[in-house]
């Protein structure tokens, strides 16, 4: 009788992770918004249909990926893949970032620092209201903001029960790490980086932060200079400091606003995973998954920040234009045609949003 393995729960939890939860949370945010959004043009929709539609949205692409990674490993799939300590190596680099995520959590008032008026409004009316959504600023007239991003936290924060704009930080920390997930499986496989190795976890912050790569070298001179230690409530001066001489001003700006309460670390979260799947097509790796979290990104980007949206068109424009004439064999015609119904089905309504 063989006891229990250490190894092989940590194994199991990496699995649930990069197999199952990391793509089931892309995949149900866009189900959530569309879901959503079609239920709001046939009727008025409450906390407690949110609520429901946030449930079913999760449970639809958590089956799937749990039956997929059963089916992968009664293949012997994932038999190749050794636990081991060095599975940790890539987190070590990550650590940076750990001030951040407990400063906001721990801060109330760096959850204010960002348009809070406009996400605690419409938050609440879709908390304590139903739909249409009503414009914050003028009452009576439609809501001119990506509201669907605030049913999702709603919904978080009804569930949870934590306040909304808590529930909001917690969201937008899952994001990043989800968005660094996807970038550490890109750079894995244009072998660019070896997986369980600290250079893997510098790579993925350079890539994820690399706007303003400079930032840290710009502020130690800035120090080495005499100079005090800038407040760090003074967000302008502080990333003025980081520049490079006539540098534009928002270059800086991702490591801010990815962290505080708005939808971009959720479109950014996205396009990663977008990125990521249009590098395994132009590898060939084509299945049902692959086009599923097409459709994915596509259709969350579309609800929560429209304005995503050109980024995420140049990309899969750049995959047509290069490799759409692969063919796949284990996509049937059939499959390809249910693909194209259902993502129709689900994005065309969104449209009108």
């Amino acid at each position: 009788m063989t006891g229990f393995r250490p190894g092989a729960g940590l194994r199991l939890i990496a699995i649930l992770i990069v197999d199952v939860l990391n793509p089931m949370f892309v995949m149900s945010l866009a189900l959530f918004a569309s879901l959503g959004y079609i239920l709001t043009l046939l009727m008025p929709v409450d906390i407690e249909i949110w609520q429901a539609v946030f449930w079913v949205s999760a449970l639809i692409p958590f089956i799937g990926l749990s039956a997929r990674v059963y089916a992968k490993r009664k293949q012997g799939v994932y038999a190749k893949s050794r636990p081991s300590w060095r599975m940790a190596l890539p987190f070590i680099p990550l650590l940076v970032l750990a001030p951040r995520g407990v400063g906001e959590l721990s801060l109330p008032t760096m959850q204010l620092w960002a348009h809070v008026d406009i996400h605690s409004g419409y938050i609440h009316q879709l908390l304590y209201g139903s739909t249409p959504v009503e414009n914050i600023f003028v009452p009576g007239h439609p809501a001119n903001y990506y509201w669907l991003y605030h049913a999702y936290m709603a919904a978080v924060a009804k569930i949870t029960s934590l306040h909304p704009l808590y529930a909001t930080e917690i969201v937008n920390i899952i994001a990043v790490f989800s968005g660094l997930l996807w970038i550490a499986q890109t750079l894995i496989v244009l072998k660019l980086a070896k997986p369980r190795t600290v250079y893997l976890g510098a790579a993925v912050i350079l890539v994820y932060f690399a706007v303003n790569v400079t930032g840290p070298l710009s502020l130690a001179a800035y120090l080495a200079d005499g100079n005090a230690m800038p407040n760090i409530w003074m967000s302008s001066r502080t990333m003025r400091i980081t520049l490079l001489e006539g540098a534009d001003i928002r270059l800086p700006s991702v490591f801010t606003t990815v962290f505080n309460a708005s939808s971009v670390a959720l479109s950014l979260m996205a396009f990663c995973a977008l990125l990521y799947t249009c590098v395994k097509m132009l590898k060939g790796k084509i299945d049902l998954l692959a086009l599923a979290l097409v459709s994915a990104c596509g259709i969350a980007v579309l609800a929560i920040r429209a304005d995503f949206v050109l980024h995420i068109m140049a990309l899969l424009g750049g995959l047509v234009l290069i490799r759409w004439r692969q063919e796949s064999r284990e996509i049937s015609p059939a499959a390809w045609l249910l693909w194209l119904v259902i993502s129709l089905v689900l994005s065309l309504p969104l449209l009108k949003y």
